[in-house]
């Protein structure tokens, strides 16, 4: 467990904070004003901070939390009045980006959601291959209160978390679902009753344990889903192979016959 005292960023320090606790890099947005709107510029500076935590070998796992017990209330619309067609697909290019570098990261990546986690938001939140909710965590889609498509990939990540039936359910009600709606449905992997960051970090500690090259090929193999069976045996084949003459399954060979804890380093 890790013992790094949790200590939220202030305003002044910038819009996406980084924080090391042991292996892990918690990432905070830090926009309290908006509850943490996904703004343009938030959204680049949170995936120029998973960048560097991803290029950062000391780094095995990754959180994204909200300041001030809110994850995200979606995008910024204040930014987006008047917006001409030429400016919001630049803006979409952009935010594609910052969900192919989330869903395509080797290291794995937990969100930590506490409170709203709406509209973009919740799409962040999906595209993390691991989310842990508080019970005062709320779930909505409401794109279509502004005629929007959900985006950033949340029409992607979405059904084969909840299914394609209640993607469209959140989607078009636009209803609020709480935490245990959302473990229910499996859009959330852990509900706890309160600290979800700690939480979160907690989990990251254990996952950080495992072999990074078992995170990062696991992550690979399962992006190119759906296969047929055939071609899904071959992936699997091909990859297999190449972990055999890893250092890391070495080094859980030697580990398991000498009944202690693995030193893996990622080769």
């Amino acid at each position: 467990m890790t013992q790094t005292p949790l200590t939220e960023p202030t305003p002044q320090d910038g819009l996406c904070i980084g924080q090391t606790h042991g292996e892990t890099r918690l990432l905070w947005l830090n926009l309290p004003k908006r509850r943490n709107a996904l703004s343009p510029e938030l959204r680049e500076e949170l995936r120029v901070q998973l960048l560097a935590a991803i290029a950062d070998d000391a780094i095995r796992a990754i959180v994204i939390a909200g300041v001030q017990g809110c994850f995200s209330a979606g995008g910024d619309i204040s930014t987006m009045k008047g917006i001409t067609s030429v400016a919001g697909r630049a803006r979409m290019q952009t935010a594609g980006a910052l969900m192919q570098t989330i869903i395509s990261s080797p290291k794995p990546i937990i969100a930590a959601v506490e409170g709203w986690c709406v509209g973009a938001g919740l799409s962040l939140a999906a595209a993390c291959d691991i989310v842990v909710a508080s019970q005062d965590a709320k779930f909505s889609l409401p794109f279509g209160k502004l005629g929007l498509i959900p985006d950033l990939a949340s029409l992607y990540t979405l059904p084969p978390r909840i299914g394609t039936g209640r993607t469209k359910w959140l989607a078009f009600t636009r209803r609020v679902i709480d935490a245990k709606q959302a473990l229910d449905w499996g859009l959330v992997e852990e509900a706890v009753a309160t600290d979800a960051i700690q939480h979160a970090l907690t989990l990251a500690d254990e996952v950080s344990q495992g072999a990074p090259l078992t995170h990062a090929y696991s992550k690979e193999l399962m992006s190119r889903l759906p296969l047929t069976l055939p071609e899904f045996l071959a992936a699997e084949r091909d990859t297999q192979a190449i972990l055999y003459t890893s250092e890391d399954f070495a080094e859980g060979c030697e580990a398991f016959f000498e009944k202690r804890a693995p030193d893996f380093k990622g080769r």
